[in-house]
Formats: structure tokens, sequence, C-alpha cells
């Protein structure tokens, strides 16, 4: 694919030269309040807490130590449940559970499309984002990408959305739909070196170019909120695991882009003003076998799958990695409940909990019959080709947010940050009161912010 101007060329032109020149669109002062917010997707604790067990080195992630001994530093932050990157990051900036902000899961509960969408869409929210108080403020704020964000309060957004299968579009077709101001990212595939075909949007070149967008729009807006997310560690670990050689790459490569973020803000002469936040939405564990449990299911006549699509449910899986919801289409239906309590109690590769059973750690999924917690080593996707259990190595997430591995970390430097505090434990909620402390937001959540301010 190249972009290329069409009949909407003198728009187009007019749009990308006033980005370029810097006229009539919203630019925060130079002297003003802000926060740069960037989550690096699988962001482990682990592998602060003890380096050398994950394979890393002592000088292997100079940045992230630089932003321990020049800020502040929290050891462990225990996600959100289900511990998926959706929920977590709303969580991140509602301050609030899944169950209550609404996004429950990366995807919706929509069998009949056979969970094929994703929660891309910002009013699938029920509550309002830091991005929306501060919009109401009359904050300028920016998304470099962040998740839920089409269709968003930003001025200034690359959304993260993909098509569904089937879909005709492809990820640079949607994301050119959605971007703001309109024809961004036709402004970076001219003046900005941007790649514009397919590898454009994996790996490595993926997040290389969102850094270059990310850079170019806080440098020339200085937005005062920025949501700036880093996807290729979680990527590795869910195809090597925790531990493998390519993982400690892409946790370096993260460092490097960390690094040109904290010399892009000393360039600006910005640090009185910015709060450099980085944080991750979750860790990871290493499986060996695969779970199908729409496969088990569709078994015992539960679920129809035809070509590769469910097709009608008695009881269905909305399975998350580490975790599974099983709802049944009539909850008040005695025979199919006790035939999904048969087919699912005493497996070697789950713990079977009902609602009632779930500690209040494990609240954040809205509604479910039945809630599946993966044994060590077993994990729950969504595929729906036989057979139901399938070797498969690798890591995930989506389980109990109190194992160890599952749990992240943060990192404050910056504008009203204590040097040198170090904290034990925080929650992903309480990332949310922070900055709304920072930015003096009218956040509505009980989570209070980690403490680790200057003295006023």
């Amino acid at each position: 694919m190249k972009f290329h101007f069409n009949s909407a060329s003198h728009f187009l032109f007019s749009s990308l030269l006033l980005f370029h020149a810097g006229c009539n669109l919203p630019r925060g002062g130079p002297e003003d309040p802000r926060v740069v917010l960037i989550s690096v997707d699988g962001l482990r604790a682990e592998v602060f807490l003890n380096p050398q067990a994950h394979g890393f080195g002592e000088n292997d992630l100079p940045n992230f130590r630089r932003l321990r001994h020049e800020g502040a530093y929290v050891k462990e932050v225990t996600t959100v449940f289900p511990s998926h990157t959706f929920p977590a990051h709303t969580s991140m900036v509602t301050g609030e559970l899944p169950s209550e902000h609404g996004i429950i899961h990366n995807r919706p509960f929509l069998p009949d499309r056979s969970f094929d969408q994703w929660y891309w869409w910002a009013d699938s929210l029920k509550v309002p984002t830091l991005f929306h108080l501060a919009q109401s403020k009359g904050l300028v704020t920016a998304a470099t990408p962040w998740p839920v964000s089409v269709n968003g309060p930003f001025d200034y957004l690359v959304p993260e959305i993909e098509p569904a299968s089937g879909d005709s579009l492809s990820t640079l077709d949607l994301v050119r739909q959605h971007d703001k101001p309109p024809y961004l990212i036709e402004y970076f595939a001219l003046f900005g070196g941007l790649k514009s075909n397919e590898e454009a949007v994996h790996g490595f070149q993926r997040d290389v170019n969102l850094h270059r967008i990310f850079k170019t729009v806080f440098s020339r807006r200085l937005p005062h909120l920025t949501g700036y997310h880093i996807l290729y560690p979680d990527d590795a670990q869910h195809e090597y695991g925790r531990n493998h050689p390519e993982v400690r790459k892409s946790y370096i490569f993260a460092d490097s882009l960390i690094g040109s973020v904290i010399d892009l803000i000393t360039k600006l002469d910005q640090w009185p003003y910015t709060t450099l936040i980085v944080t991750g939405d979750h860790g990871h564990v290493d499986h060996h076998t695969d779970i199908r449990l729409n496969v088990l299911l569709s078994d015992s006549g539960l679920v129809t799958i035809e070509n590769g699509r469910i097709n009608g449910w008695d009881a269905v899986s909305h399975a998350a990695g580490g975790a599974a919801f099983i709802r049944l289409r009539d909850p008040s239906d005695d025979y199919i409940r006790a035939r999904v309590r048969n087919i699912l109690t005493s497996k070697a590769w789950c713990r079977l909990l009902e609602p009632s059973d779930l500690p209040p750690d494990l609240h954040g999924y809205d509604r479910a019959d039945f809630i599946l917690l993966a044994e060590d080593g077993y994990n729950f996707p969504g595929d729906l080709d036989p057979p139901f259990k399938v070797p498969h190595s690798g890591g995930g997430h989506g389980g109990d947010p109190r194992i160890a591995s599952l749990r992240t970390t943060l990192f404050a430097m910056g504008r009203s940050i204590e040097v040198g505090t170090v904290l034990d434990s925080s929650h992903t909620t309480q990332t949310a009161a922070l900055i709304a402390r920072l930015l003096d937001l009218p956040l509505q959540t009980e989570a209070l912010p980690p403490a680790f301010f200057d003295s006023p």
C-alpha cells in the first residue's frame, strides 16, 4: 500500500501544512504542567527485582535504572482481573476496576461474532478517562497509541485498531480512517519517513514508527497529557515465553525508546514542567498446553461450531488466556449449569469457581456463571479448531493478578516527584489517581496515588 493524494488532496495538503507549520492546531504552553504516560506492554516486575534470574545483565537496561535513581519507583504493581491489556490500560486512566469502567476483557462478549471484535471504541467506556477530564478542562491530549481510543477525546491520535476476520480493510486503512487530526498518518508518510506497508504495523518496525510519531507530536504540540503504548515486549513474550533471548532484546529495545523520550524532554528543557511515568499493564506466565474450551463444550453439544465459527450455544467460554468466563445462555437453566459443572470440575488444568467464590481481588468481569483459572503451564485461547487440548509453548496473561509473575512495575520522574522514593507495592488504578493529582483533574475514584510527591 502506498499513501497518495486523492479527491480530497487539497484538504489533505492543507492539513499536512498546518501540522508541519504548527498553525491552528491545539498546543500546550511551554511552562504548563504535563504528563507523559508510557505503558510498556508486558513489563514484568520480576525483571527489575531479580534481573540476573531472567537473563539480564546489570547494564542491560540503563534508562530504567536512570528512572529509578533520578525519580521514584514502585517495585510491584498489581494489575486488574482479567489481567489483560485493554482492561488494565483502561483502569490505568480511570482509577476503576473493569466491571466499573466497562472494558471487562480485550474483546466484548459477542459469541455470535465468534469473539472476533475488540474494544477499540471509546464509546464502550462507562466512565470518563483522564483524557476526557483533561480535554474538558481545555488541556491538549494525545495518544500514540492507546487502547480503547477510537473516536475518543484526543487532539492527536494514532488509534489502536485492527481488522476483524473477513474485514476487507487493512490495519493501515483503519488507522488512517480514525487518526486525529485527519491525515496525521499521511503527514508522517510524506514528511516523517513512515513506512507505508503492512510491515509498519508489526513488531519492531511498528514500535519504531509509533515512537517517531510520539516524538514529533510531543515536541511540536506539547500535549498536557500523552498516552504512549510500547507493544513489542508483549509480542515477544507471547511467542517465546518469559526468559527467551528475544524477550531480552525486546526489553532492551523498550529501554532505548524510553531513553529517547528522556533525551527529548531534556532537549526541550521540559523537566521543570513534565512528569514522565513508565509502567506496564501486566506481567507474563509461561505455558506448555492450550485448552480450547469452546471446542470442549462443542464436544459435549453445548456449543455449535461450523466452518470455524460459533453458530449457536447453550454455554460458551469467553477465554482470556490465564482465565476464562463461562456464560449460560439461560442462567436459570439448572440442567445446563449442572452439565457445565460436571464437564469442568476436577480438571488438572483449571480451578473452577462460581461468582460467590470469588475473592475481592478477582472482581472485574461483569457477569459469568463460572470462572476458570488456568493451572500452571496451561492457557485458554479463543481458538475454535479441534482438538480441545493442544501442545503450545509460550507466554500469556489474563489470569489471577496476584501471581507474582503477572505483576508489573512503575517508575516516575520529573515534576513533583520526590527523587529516591521506593515503594513496595501499588495497584494499576492508583496510576490514574497519580496523574489526576499531577494535572489537577477531578477524577472520581477511591484509589489513592502512590506516595512519592515532593513536599509543597
